[in-house]
């Protein structure tokens, strides 16, 4: 259900140029970033760091979501959940085409999950920190593995993922979790399951996608993705807008303001057994990111992503039934 979190996106910020400020121009070294002609201002938005640069991010993501269907006995069960990690990256390659390669590691990882209906709730802490029983628990094996391991991942100049690789590592130590007791038929699920993929999943959100060509200031571009929800084939709408650039200690600081709507490319769903129609839907995004142009990197950002709808189901064409679903997901990127 959350394919469509992993585009939606970045902004940026900045505080107001002070003209007296002495210190190193940044810009210098990339000084075509920012122009000025009789349009007005425009920005080359794009990844643009150089080789041994280092960043280190915090990613805090919380979701909030009420289920009520006939798994639920049409009583609202509500799951909270949140995944806080800490990782730095280096930048160890630009190409010519300006596909740039980080070397990534992740420090620390926290996760809290609970679940109420009704009277009753249960709830689970995971540290990565704290070797206890829930991070013993088969299911957190994986974060385990992360933790200490270097991996890299190539990153195009508009933002986009596009590999994960060295990751037999982190393979290697999520096998070691489980001692002798896997065949190779389990190996090979883990290695299908860790995957580039897994990764891009996880780190995409900290990074903005932009558009090939500059951008004037309040001007907008867009980016049209399709997924799914539930089922029900999307079509994701991205709406970017270059809010303001000014200069702050040199940089160039850029805000962009995402909006995130959604279209259905189909409310039916139906086979030999069930039919399932869609029967209100409101869903959409906005957010803000402080980008810094002149180094290359987000500084933070915050997204909320909001999705409510309404299916009825009917079986054999009798009995029908409401099911509702509505989730709301927050993510923060900070630059540390």
């Amino acid at each position: 259900i959350f394919v469509l979190f992993l585009f939606f996106l970045n902004s940026c910020q900045s505080k107001k140029q002070d003209e007296s400020n002495k210190n190193t121009d940044n810009t210098k070294n990339n000084p075509e970033l920012v122009k000025q002609d009789d349009k007005g201002q425009k920005a080359d938005l794009r990844y643009a760091p150089k080789i041994g640069d280092k960043f280190r991010y915090s990613l805090a993501e919380k979701n909030f979501s009420v289920e009520n269907n006939p798994n639920t006995n049409f009583i609202d069960r509500i799951t909270e959940s949140e995944m806080n990690s800490y990782f730095s990256e280096e930048v160890v390659d630009v190409s010519g085409l300006g596909v740039i390669t980080y070397k990534v590691k992740y420090d620390s990882i926290y996760m809290k999950d609970k679940v109420s209906k009704g009277d009753s709730s249960f709830s689970i802490n995971y540290n990565s920190n704290i070797k206890d029983s829930v991070y013993n628990k088969t299911s957190y094996f994986i974060y385990n593995a992360l933790i200490g391991q270097e991996f890299k991942m190539r990153v195009s100049a508009q933002g986009e993922i596009y590999d994960a690789y060295e990751i037999e590592k982190i393979h290697d130590k999520i096998f070691s979790f489980y001692g002798d007791t896997l065949k190779a038929m389990h190996k090979e699920a883990i290695k299908n399951l860790v995957t580039a993929k897994f990764f891009q999943n996880m780190l995409q959100n900290q990074f903005q996608r932009f558009s090939v060509s500059p951008i004037y200031k309040d001007s907008t571009w867009s980016l049209n993705l399709e997924s799914e929800i539930d089922g029900f084939p999307i079509k994701n709408n991205l709406v970017y807008k270059l809010a303001n650039i000014e200069k702050t200690n040199g940089d160039y600081i850029c805000t962009i303001e995402p909006n995130l709507s959604v279209d259905f490319i189909n409310k039916e769903l139906k086979d030999k057994q069930v039919t399932i129609k869609l029967m209100d839907d409101n869903i959409g995004g906005r957010g803000k990111v402080i980008y810094n142009l002149s180094k290359g990197c987000i500084v933070s950002k915050n997204t909320t992503t909001d999705i409510n709808y309404e299916k009825k189901i009917t079986i054999n064409k009798g009995k029908s039934f409401l099911a509702k679903e509505r989730s709301t997901l927050n993510v923060n990127v900070t630059l540390l």
